[in-house]
């Protein structure tokens, strides 16, 4: 039958069905798995089944079980459980190092989490589709530097390449002692298998890069907070994936005046966002201001879209703003809360439970996606 159908009118249909469907699709003839297979198929599916399939995937990870849950949920107003997804790795911990039993989550792009093992000597990282569960591991170079992952931070930054249809994992490695010295760059591109070495902007203000505080990937480029020695300047410090450069967006006046104050870096539509907790230690009360840049990399655009106090609730820890600007938190109860203009403050059902380690949360937007499909291997239930 496939014969008879148009291949413009095979792409329309192929194009709308989950990924796992796709894989058996691509058992059906030869010339449906070279369709699937190719990189403009893999866009295209990317795009238009996403577009049809708004969703999200909570991270969270249960502290007496020593495991992690993966959910995903509808993007609709109470974040509806679409389904679980089996994660299929463990740890192998090193006798040195118990100071936490689960994964670093690194970022979410185009379907694929990355995932950074900070407890072993390796410091592997993987990248894994868990829609099609393929995954690639790699294992950074190891700097040859006394007490190399004791005196040193890592922060890390992962994101899609459009010009040369690749994934990008970027490493820099911190002086954690003296923060004196600039990071060093580590960039490995999927496609090629191989990490390479790029130059700190020797003339930056900035050797301290806050990876601990948020990052996002918008816009071709990855965006830390960074500040210098002393955290008396800050600023976004930028990495586009494609010419792998270095650049600096100016954070509001009013934090440049007040450099060390908490924010959140998050994405409001196609925009970036920043996110100010206000919450005093031992009061319960808490206030969120939230600010867009209405134009990409043009400071005077920092705008104030809405400010919100609690006097008697903390509503907790941020964690992103969605599309239409709601606030999406943590709290203390290790339970996620969302903010609406409209609606007002309410609690979302199914996420997370009791035992959940609360600094472990997090929530991102999930596509479904053919990525990693020709690379790396097939993941297994460990359970």
């Amino acid at each position: 039958m496939a014969d008879y159908l148009p291949s413009e009118l095979i792409v329309k249909i192929l194009s709308r069905l989950p990924s796992k469907s796709l894989l058996r699709c691509r058992s059906v003839c030869k010339s449906w798995k070279s369709l699937i297979s190719s990189p403009q198929f893999i866009q295209t599916h990317l795009n238009k089944f996403n577009q049809l399939n708004s969703r999200n995937i909570v991270r969270c990870c249960l502290q007496p079980e020593n495991r992690e849950a993966y959910t995903v949920h509808l993007d609709d107003q109470h974040l509806t459980l679409d389904t679980p997804i089996d994660f299929p790795f463990s740890l192998t911990r090193d006798d040195y190092d118990y100071r936490n039993p689960f994964f670093t989550m690194i970022g979410c792009c185009n379907g694929v989490i990355c995932l950074y093992n900070a407890t072993t000597t390796r410091n592997e990282i993987l990248l894994w589709n868990p829609s099609i569960r393929r995954k690639v591991t790699l294992t950074p170079p190891v700097q040859p530097y006394r007490n190399y992952n004791r005196d040193h931070i890592f922060v890390f930054g992962f994101g899609y390449c459009n010009i040369s249809d690749d994934y990008k994992v970027v490493r820099l490695v911190c002086d954690g002692i003296t923060f004196s010295d600039r990071p060093k760059v580590e960039i490995y591109t999927v496609k090629t298998a191989t990490w390479k070495t790029i130059m700190f902007p020797q003339d930056s203000r900035f050797c301290r890069i806050l990876g601990d505080r948020s990052h996002v990937f918008l816009n071709g480029s990855v965006h830390w907070l960074a500040g210098d020695r002393d955290i008396s300047l800050s600023s976004i410090l930028t990495l586009d994936i494609s010419t792998e450069l270095f650049g600096e967006i100016q954070l509001p006046d009013f934090h440049v005046k007040c450099p060390s104050m908490p924010v959140t870096i998050t994405v409001v539509g196609d925009s970036l966002g920043l996110i100010y907790p206000f919450r005093p230690l031992f009061v319960c009360s808490s206030t969120y201001k939230i600010m867009v840049m209405k134009e990409y990399k043009i400071p005077t655009s920092w705008t104030l879209i809405y400010e919100v106090h609690f006097p008697d609730i903390d509503l907790g820890r941020p964690l992103k703003l969605r599309h239409n600007g709601d606030l999406i938190t943590a709290s203390s109860s290790c339970n996620l809360t969302i903010y609406n203009q409209e609606a007002g403050c309410y609690s979302v059902d199914g996420c997370c439970r009791k035992g959940v380690n609360l600094y472990s949360i997090s929530i991102d937007r999930y596509q479904e996606s053919l990525a990693l499909l020709d690379v790396g291997s097939y993941t297994h239930n460990q359970e």
